[in-house]
């Protein structure tokens, strides 16, 4: 008897009703000999198994039982994986008529998520929804140097050292700026042939000028703003905002005041090369005499003797003008700089109840978040209005999203931010005790 005869008796013998066609027997046929094979690799792995398990009791006798019974069970598991792997392998074969057997397309194992490690450092905020817009960390115009962000118009301004750059959307470019200049603010118009710089002209400390300088087009036109400064004084500026119009000129800064013993025997017209003040004495180097010693009571009563008495005193001041020649000058009543926003035409200054932007004045109690203890600062674009405020002592920020904490992957505390844009991208620098951050808003 035929093997096709013996499976048409055993389908007759239980009953089967089906039309019996060679290609149907040729299936059965192939099942077959799949099966078969499949017991042999079955036996075949445990045999293996039976020979892995006889060596692995025989090193536990002489090494030890613990590592080795965790050993033999890993190479059992990889044995019976490779069985399984070969039995699925198997099922895939063609049949006689050189159709395809078809795979589930569903996977049977559990997908595991990406690991983390591998996102950018700095600032982050916090998301619960894995498909809100995220805020990710912008790049510094130079890698691991310190940088310091303002806004200016619709872009954010980066200073290195005694580099400047702009944000042109996706890149940073360094900006042209005059050579004799110590630039400390920078203030941009529409258009790459508008720049608005303001800082110090000249090499000597003494004698050195303050100036805001603006070119249009090719031509650079000059503004001094005078030095009210008592003799001897000097000036040294940490921060500085920066906002020219058709109509005023306004320049909000932060100094160190403190006596230079150099000016101060220059203005009474003694040559010095280096100088240092000692209780009373001031300590000289003449550039034909060489060391000398001056006494500041010889030189009377001195408008800068509560700096020599009380060391450095910093302050945090505005000065304006509405034709670049008379300038007045305004005490600022914190030592952080005041923000100066552009709002149709007009300079605005930020004050306690309102935030500024250039082109927005938002009032701070008509958009504080409830349970808030103070709203840092407030943006509007067409998508809303953005919000940075703290909330139990911590900084916290509002968009479209939701409420969300601000934290850092190291750990740092944020202290401080400023929202901004670069062209229609919302953006944030973040203040901690490391530096700050630039963040972009992004899908």
């Amino acid at each position: 008897m035929s093997f096709d005869d013996e499976v048409r008796k055993h389908l007759h013998d239980t009953g089967e009703q089906v039309t019996l066609t060679p290609g149907l027997v040729e299936t059965v046929r192939v099942r077959a000999a799949v099966r078969a094979r499949r017991r042999r690799r079955i036996f075949s792995g445990l045999s293996t198994l039976a020979v892995l398990a006889i060596a692995g009791g025989l090193v536990t006798v002489f090494v030890g039982g613990t590592d080795q019974d965790r050993y033999s069970t890993e190479i059992a598991e990889r044995a019976e994986q490779s069985v399984d792997n070969e039995e699925s392998g198997g099922e895939l074969t063609q049949n006689s008529d050189s159709q395809p057997l078809v795979a589930s397309a569903s996977p049977t194992y559990e997908t595991v998520p990406p690991s983390g490690d591998n996102e950018s450092e700095g600032a982050a905020v916090s998301r619960s929804d894995p498909g809100s817009e995220e805020w990710t960390a912008v790049s510094s115009p130079v890698p691991g140097a310190t940088t310091k962000y303002i806004y200016s118009g619709d872009t954010v301004v980066a200073r290195v050292g005694s580099q400047w750059f702009v944000r042109d959307e996706s890149s940073w470019r360094e900006l042209d700026l005059p050579n004799s200049l110590e630039v400390i603010a920078i203030d941009l118009g529409v258009g790459e042939e508008f720049l608005r710089v303001a800082g110090w002209l000249g090499e000597d400390l003494c004698n050195r000028k303050l100036v805001v300088q603006i070119r249009e087009a090719d031509r650079w036109q000059q503004y001094e703003i005078p030095d009210q400064l008592a003799q001897g004084l000097v000036s040294s500026v940490s921060a500085a905002r920066l906002r020219v119009t058709d109509h005023e000129l306004a320049l909000s800064r932060i100094e160190e005041i403190a006596v230079n013993p150099v000016c101060l025997l220059q203005s009474l017209g003694i040559d010095a090369v280096e100088a240092e003040i000692v209780g009373d004495l001031i300590y000289a180097t003449d550039p034909k005499a060489g060391r000398v010693i001056h006494s500041l009571n010889k030189f009377g009563p001195l408008e800068a003797q509560e700096f020599i008495t009380n060391g450095p005193i910093e302050r945090s001041v505005l000065v304006r003008s509405t034709d670049g020649r008379k300038w007045t000058t305004a005490p600022l009543p914190d030592n952080r700089i005041t923000e100066i926003g552009i709002v149709d035409g007009i300079v605005m200054i930020e004050d306690i109840e309102h935030t500024v932007h250039d082109g927005q004045r938002i009032k701070r109690t008509e958009v504080n978040p409830s349970d808030s203890e103070q709203l840092i600062d407030a943006f509007v674009t067409s998508s809303g209005m953005t919000m940075l405020f703290q909330r139990d002592e911590k900084i916290w920020i509002q968009d479209i999203s939701g409420e969300h904490l601000l934290d850092r992957k190291s750990d740092d505390t944020v202290l401080w931010g400023r929202l901004g844009r670069v062209g229609a991208v919302v953006t944030m620098t973040l203040e901690t005790q490391q530096g700050q951050t630039l963040l972009m808003l992004s899908e």
